[in-house]
C-alpha cells in the first residue's frame, strides 16, 4: 500500500494554555458562532449534503460571505484555506499567532493564494454544538479531528472522532437524573463527559488514546467544564472506584486479527478479538457501579448460525449478563449480514480512498474472518444495566426494536423500572399512554376485525400486533380498575377462564409497559 504524506507526519495535539483557550472562547462567542447561526448561513440542502460528507454545496454558499461566523465555518468545518488577514478578523483576541501556538492552524504551503498572502489551514474540525438538557440550552464548541471528506486522505490510526450517529444515540439514551459521580469510558472528544457534567457533581473521563484525552481536556477548558481526564485501558484508570452512572461508546467494531498488522483505528477497535471487548465492559462494569448505579453502552455482537438461518441473538447477549448482580435491558436496533457490515466500516475508515486492490483485499479478508468464525449476522444495539441493591435475582429482557426511534433516557429509565414489577400484575393500576392508537383490519363483509395493531405516536415509535383481549385491556387501562379486575371482566365477556387469560396477557402487558404503551403513572401526573 502506498504511504501518503499524511502518514509520515506526527498527529497534531491541541495546546492547553489556559489564557489562549480563554481568548479563543471569547472570539467564538463574540462571533455569535452557534448551531443556529450555521443553520441560518447554510441552506437545508447544503446541510443535508454535509450529513452525507459532501461539502461542496456549503462551500459554494459560504465562499462570498465574510462575517466571522461564516469564516469560522468555512475554515474549521469545511476545511477551506484562509488568509491570515481574514482569520485575524474572525479571531481578533486570539489572533493568528495564538491559533498557531494552540496548534489549531498551520501554514498552507501546498495552496497558492491569488493575492499573494499567506494562507492557513485548520488542523482540526471545530464546530458549535447545542444541547437541550434539563438545566436549559447548552451551547458548546467541540474540537475533533478532520474527516477524510475534508483532508482527502484516509484517517489516521489515532483519529479522534467528532459527534457522529452512534454518539448522538448514546447521548439521547443516557439517563439525565442528577447523580454524584459519573464515568465516561472511552471519552473520545469528550462530548459524553460534557453532557454528564450537567447533572453529575464529579465526572471522570478515560480513554486508551493519549490524543483523545488531550482533546477532551481541550474541549473541557474551551467550554469551562471541569473534568477529571485519565488515560488508560477500559477500567484500569478507575480501579477501586464506584460510580452512579457509567456511559460508554466503546470501540465495538468487530475487526479481524489479520487486519491489525497494518494498524487499527483506535476510536473503533479496542484490540480484542471478535466481540470480546463489549463483553468485557459488560462483565466488569458492575464492579465499578454503586448499588442502584447504571451502565449504558453501545454494542455490536456476533450472531452465529448457518447462512440464512441465524441463531437466536438473545442467547449471545444473555450469556454476557448471566450471574451478574444486575437487571439488564438489551436492545437490538439493527442486524446486518457480514458484507453489509464490512462495507459500512470500510466507508467509515475512508478505505474508498485507497487503491481498488487494497480495498478489495481488505474486504475479502474481513469476510473470510466472519465465515471462519461461523458468523452469519452482526447485531447492533444498546445495553443498559442497573446494579442490584437487593438480594433478588437479576432480570434480563431483550427487545428487537424494528424501525421507530432509538431509546431516550426516559425510555431506558422506564424499561429498567419495569424489570422490578411483581410477578403477579393483578394489583397494578395502569394507564395507556396518550400517544397510543389502534389500527383495525377487516375482510370485506366480515364484522369482526381480522387483525389489530397498536401504534405508538411518540416514544419508541413501535407497532405491536394485538388481540381483542389485549386491545380491550389497553383501552380499559385508565387507572380506575386494576389489571386483575380488567382481566376478570374480560374473561366473563369472552367466556373464558380468568387465570388462563391472565397467563396469556401478562407477558404482553409487561412488554407494553417496558416499551411505554402502558404506564404505571398517567401522562398527566
Amino acid at each position: 500500500m502506498t504511504e501518503s504524506l499524511i502518514d509520515t507526519l506526527p498527529s497534531p495535539t491541541p495546546g492547553l494554555e489556559p489564557g489562549l483557550i480563554a481568548r479563543l472562547a471569547a472570539d467564538l462567542g463574540s462571533a455569535g458562532w452557534s448551531v443556529d447561526a450555521m443553520e441560518t448561513m447554510i441552506s437545508p440542502t447544503a446541510r443535508a449534503a454535509l450529513m452525507r460528507n459532501q461539502r461542496v454545496p456549503a462551500v459554494r454558499e459560504l465562499q462570498r460571505k465574510d462575517s466571522p461566523a461564516a469564516v469560522l465555518t468555512r475554515f474549521f468545518v469545511l476545511g477551506c484555506a484562509e488568509s491570515g488577514d481574514v482569520l485575524a478578523q474572525a479571531l481578533p483576541t486570539l489572533g493568528v499567532r495564538g491559533a498557531v501556538d494552540l496548534g489549531l492552524i498551520f501554514p498552507a504551503l501546498d495552496v497558492d493564494s491569488p493575492s499573494g498572502q499567506q494562507l492557513f489551514k485548520a488542523n482540526y474540525d471545530l464546530r458549535p454544538h447545542a444541547a437541550q438538557l434539563q438545566g436549559g440550552l447548552k451551547n458548546w464548541w467541540i474540537l475533533s479531528d478532520l474527516g477524510e471528506d475534508v483532508t482527502g486522505e484516509p484517517i489516521r490510526p489515532d483519529h479522534v472522532l467528532g459527534i457522529g450517529g452512534a454518539t448522538t444515540s448514546l447521548l439521547k439514551a443516557t439517563l439525565r437524573t442528577p447523580v454524584e459521580s459519573a464515568l465516561d469510558l472511552g471519552c473520545g472528544c469528550g462530548i459524553q463527559a460534557l453532557y454528564l457534567a450537567t447533572h453529575a457533581t464529579r465526572v471522570v473521563a478515560t480513554d486508551l488514546s493519549a490524543r483523545a484525552c488531550e482533546i477532551t481536556r481541550f474541549n473541557a477548558a474551551l467550554n469551562g467544564v471541569e473534568l477529571d481526564v485519565r488515560q488508560g485501558s477500559l477500567f484500569e484508570p478507575v480501579e477501586g472506584e464506584e460510580f452512579d452512572l457509567i456511559a460508554s461508546n466503546p470501540p465495538f467494531v468487530i475487526t479481524p486479527d489479520s487486519l491489525r498488522t497494518s494498524g487499527v483505528l483506535e476510536y473503533r477497535d479496542g484490540g480484542m478479538s471478535r466481540d470480546h471487548l463489549v463483553r468485557t465492559v459488560i462483565r466488569e462494569s458492575p464492579n465499578y457501579l454503586k448499588p442502584g448505579g447504571v451502565t449504558q453502552l453501545l454494542a455490536n455482537w456476533e450472531i452465529p448460525g448457518r447462512l440464512g438461518h441465524p441463531d437466536d441473538w438473545e442467547n449471545v447477549v444473555r450469556s454476557w449478563v448471566e450471574d451478574l448482580p444486575v437487571d439488564a435491558w438489551i436492545v437490538q436496533r439493527d442486524r446486518l449480514d457480514p458484507a453489509h457490515y464490512v462495507e459500512m466500516w470500510l466507508r467509515d475508515s475512508g478505505q474508498q480512498l485507497h487503491q481498488r486492490e487494497d480495498y478489495e483485499r481488505e474486504y475479502a479478508q474481513w469476510l473470510d474472518d466472519f465465515v471462519q468464525a461461523g458468523v452469519v449476522e452482526i447485531g447492533m444495539g444498546m445495553v443498559a444495566l442497573r446494579k442490584l441493591d437487593t438480594s433478588r435475582p437479576g432480570v434480563c429482557e431483550c427487545d428487537e426494536l424494528e424501525g421507530g426511534e432509538s431509546p431516550s433516557g426516559e425510555d431506558v429509565q422506564r424499561a429498567l423500572a419495569s424489570l422490578r414489577l411483581p410477578d403477579d400484575l393483578s394489583d397494578l393500576h395502569l394507564f395507556f399512554a396518550s400517544d397510543v392508537t389502534e389500527e383495525r383490519h377487516f375482510l370485506p363483509g366480515v364484522q369482526d376485525p381480522s387483525a389489530l395493531v397498536l401504534h405508538q405516536g411518540g416514544g419508541l415509535g413501535q407497532s405491536v400486533a394485538s388481540t381483542t383481549a389485549l386491545s380491550a385491556l389497553v383501552g380499559a387501562s385508565d387507572g380506575e380498575l386494576s389489571v386483575g379486575q380488567i382481566c376478570g371482566a374480560l374473561a366473563a365477556l369472552l367466556e373464558c377462564d380468568s387465570l388462563q387469560l391472565q397467563e396469556e396477557l401478562f407477558p404482553q402487558v409487561r412488554t407494553l409497559i417496558r416499551w411505554g404503551f402502558l404506564r404505571v403513572e398517567s401522562d398527566q401526573e
